[in-house]
C-alpha cells in the first residue's frame, strides 16, 4: 500500500467519522450482516478487522458480544488514535488492541473472524490486492469466516457513468469533489468488477465469496477461510 493512503487518512481521522455521515444508512445495514454471519462464533471470540478506521465495526460489535476480543488494524496511527478514544468513552478499549501497520505485520493465525470494510478497494493493482486478502487469510483459523465489502464497479459497463452519480448524490459529495473523485476511481480507488474480487478473494485461500450486499458503488461478500 503507497505510503501516501496513510498519511492522507492521518490528515483527516479526526473529522472521518462525519464525512461518512451520509453513508451511515449503508454501514447500518453491512452491521446487520456482520452480525449475521459471525453471531455462532464461540463467546470469547478473536476477532480481527482489517483496516479498521475509527473503529466502526468494534464499536458496532463490542456491546452485542461482550466476551469478543477485537484488533483493530490500520496503517494509519491517526485514525486508529481516533478508534481508541471512541473504545474508552463507550467502555470497551480493555477487549481491544490497537496495530498500526499493514496485515502483514500481524503474526500469522489465531483469529476467529475478519471484517474488512471499505479497505482493499484502497489497493487498485490487482496482485496487491489478492495478496492483502492472502493475509487477511493467514491470520485466520480454519473455517473463520470474513465479511468484506468496497467500492466496485467495472469501468466499461453501460450504465457505469449513471452509477457514479448515484453514488456521488448518495455521498453528498462537493461539486468540488466530484471530479477528482470519478478521477481517481480506477486510479487511486480500485475498479475491478465484481467477478474480479471474487476470484482475488476465492485465489487468496477463501471458499468461493457470496455476494450479499449492493447500494450504489458498495458492494458486500462473507466467506471462509479455506
Amino acid at each position: 500500500m503507497s505510503t501516501t493512503i496513510p498519511q492522507a487518512f492521518d490528515a483527516h481521522a479526526e473529522g472521518y467519522d462525519r464525512s461518512l455521515e451520509p453513508l451511515l444508512p449503508i454501514k447500518a445495514v453491512l452491521h446487520a450482516l456482520i452480525r449475521s454471519q459471525l453471531a455462532g462464533l464461540p463467546e470469547s471470540a478473536s476477532v480481527l478487522v482489517a483496516g479498521a478506521g475509527t473503529g466502526a465495526e468494534a464499536r458496532f460489535l463490542a456491546p452485542l458480544f461482550p466476551g469478543w476480543r477485537f484488533t483493530l488494524l490500520d496503517p494509519s496511527a491517526g485514525m486508529l488514535a481516533v478508534a481508541q478514544r471512541h473504545a474508552v468513552a463507550e467502555g470497551f478499549a480493555d477487549r481491544c488492541t490497537f496495530h498500526v501497520g499493514p496485515v502483514a505485520s500481524l503474526p500469522d493465525g489465531g483469529f476467529d473472524a475478519a471484517t474488512s470494510v471499505l479497505v482493499s478497494h484502497f489497493l487498485p493493482d490487482p496482485g496487491e490486492r489478492r495478496a492483502y486478502f492472502a493475509e487477511v487469510a493467514k491470520r485466520l483459523v480454519p473455517g473463520a469466516p470474513l465479511f468484506t465489502a468496497d467500492l466496485c464497479a467495472e469501468l466499461d459497463a453501460p450504465q457505469f457513468g449513471a452509477l457514479m452519480e448515484l453514488w456521488v448524490t448518495l455521498a453528498r459529495l462537493p461539486d468540488d469533489r466530484r471530479g477528482p473523485f470519478r478521477a481517481a476511481f480506477g486510479t487511486a480507488i480500485a475498479a475491478h468488477g465484481p467477478r474480479e474480487v471474487e476470484a482475488m478473494i476465492r485465489d487468496a485461500g477463501f471458499s468461493a465469496p457470496m455476494p450479499v450486499f449492493q447500494a450504489a458503488l458498495v458492494r458486500g461478500w462473507t466467506a471462509r477461510r479455506e
